[in-house]
């Protein structure tokens, strides 16, 4: 199949967090299995500018009208290492500035232009189908469908199947109701059967209501989806396209995260030689100055400090676990309160509790790698990363049971499950961690951690055969 993904992350070259790890790797993977993939993105300033971007040439031309104005730009071509083909926007206007997203009402007219542009290019590829991810992408689909867009195809077969992935469904790309203009659609797309939402305009919504399959990143996620509590208001849509809605785990880049050559670490190790574990256990609480717990005892988050992630819950919690012996190496960056909280626990327990704040990279491959479990108290995750990084690097995932933590962490297996999410509970898991850890059967956890497996080879074999139907039911091919 040829494939046309079109997202606002690429990992290396543009992403603030899993969005951009995700489409990689799925992009590579698809590529591994045989198909064609063509990536297109905004030409952002640090996208051009970043060592690993790839040669690009000029490409399509894109023309956007609008009332009262004109865009004119250009699609950049390259290549990327893993043989994924790169599109990259070039409007200056737009792009040209520092980071990916402004947070304000000027990210409207960044994705609309690139929903847009989207869908010239597909119109332009033909691809087999288009694939938006997240609500940055989700306008294609819907112009795509438009009437103008059909008239413009060189024949009717050249429209594509379209699918929307939903990463996470609590950003929907909500803007203010003049932010529909810049669509350029007719003034029927915009009402409460269309890309309106309680008087507001919804990017999202235009990849739920067009688009011929809709993916939520788990299967557990699709699901919640439908229900208020995690729809983010969109949840009648969801019900609505239920036919529709499938659910896919994500999976993570092996070849990059290999515990036993990464050069990150104070020592390599595998589930055949687990050894080294024990070294990087001992250089992790030397580097940020720990007390050396018992076994089992050594307990660590990673991840942005944020409601949604539970951090809260944590901060909470912290005195209890360090009472019972625990001692926590943290990485974030995010929440000012949440924080606060955080560092007052270190202050309040030296040697105990560590906060690093800020991201970086290499510490979470060395906290992976070294801490005996990874507490992930999310109050919703879609998929999640974290925990199939924990689990290759031998550190045991315990999570709330929310999302695609249930469909990735088998209780007492792979992992350990809790709810619901309050303090004593949270507590409670990290004491079955720690007897667990401590026990006999400890070595045979890690290595069943260590085994299992956590790359895109299956979860792409989903997406093929998902791709493939989308292809075959897609009725812009018959309009």
């Amino acid at each position: 199949m040829r494939i046309l993904f079109l997202a606002s992350e690429l990992a290396p070259l543009a992403q603030t967090g899993g969005l951009g790890e995700a489409v990689a790797g799925l992009a590579a993977e698809l590529v591994r299995l045989g198909h064609d993939v063509c990536c297109a993105l905004p030409g952002y300033r640090d996208l051009l500018a970043h060592p690993k971007c790839p040669a690009l040439a000029p490409a399509e031309a894109v023309e956007l009208r609008s009332p009262g104005a004109v865009q004119r730009g250009r699609w950049l071509a390259g290549r990327l290492a893993d043989g994924v083909e790169l599109r990259a926007l070039e409007l200056p206007e737009l792009y040209d500035a520092p980071g990916l997203y402004a947070g304000d009402e000027s990210d409207a007219r960044r994705f609309i232009a690139l929903g847009r542009a989207g869908a010239q290019l597909a119109l332009q590829l033909a691809p087999d189908v288009l694939v938006a991810h997240d609500w940055h992408a989700a306008l294609t689909p819907c112009v795509l469908r438009a009437p103008q867009a059909r008239r413009g195809a060189r024949g009717r077969d050249a429209v594509p199947a379209a699918v929307q992935v939903v990463h996470n469904g609590a950003y929907s790309g909500r803007f203010g109701a003049d932010a529909f203009a810049h669509t350029a659609l007719p003034s029927e797309f915009f009402g409460p059967s269309g890309l309106e939402f309680y008087g507001e305009f919804c990017l999202l919504k235009a990849g739920l209501l067009f688009s011929d399959r809709i993916v939520a990143v788990s299967p557990t996620y699709a699901r919640e989806l439908c229900t208020p509590e995690f729809g983010g208001g969109l949840d009648g849509v969801y019900r609505a396209r239920a036919d529709r809605l499938v659910g896919i785990h994500n999976g993570i880049d092996t070849r990059s995260f290999e515990p036993e050559s990464d050069a990150a670490l104070a020592a390599g190790f595998s589930a055949a030689n687990p050894e080294g574990r024990a070294r990087c256990r001992a250089a992790l609480l030397d580097e940020l100055g720990l007390a050396t717990p018992p076994a089992g005892r050594l307990l660590a988050s990673v991840g942005r400090l944020a409601l949604q992630k539970g951090w809260d819950v944590l901060a909470d919690a912290l005195d209890e676990m360090v009472a019972a012996g625990a001692v926590l190496a943290l990485l974030g960056e995010g929440d000012p309160e949440i924080a606060a909280a955080l560092e007052a626990a270190a202050v309040r327990h030296p040697r105990r509790v560590r906060l690093v704040r800020g991201w970086d990279a290499a510490l979470a491959r060395r906290i992976y790698a070294g801490a005996d479990a990874l507490l992930v108290p999310s109050r919703f995750e879609p998929c999640g990363l974290v925990q199939l990084l924990a689990q290759r690097y031998g550190c045991l995932p315990v999570a709330n049971r929310v999302g695609g933590l249930v469909d990735t962490i088998v209780d007492g297996e792979t992992g350990l499950l809790f709810a619901p999410l309050e303090p004593d509970v949270l507590v409670g898991a990290a004491e079955r961690a720690a007897k667990l850890l401590a026990g006999p059967g400890a070595a045979a956890l890690r290595g069943r951690l260590m085994k299992q497996d956590v790359s895109w080879a299956e979860p792409a074999r989903h997406w093929e055969s998902l791709l493939e139907e989308a292809v075959r039911v897609a009725p812009s091919a018959r309009a």
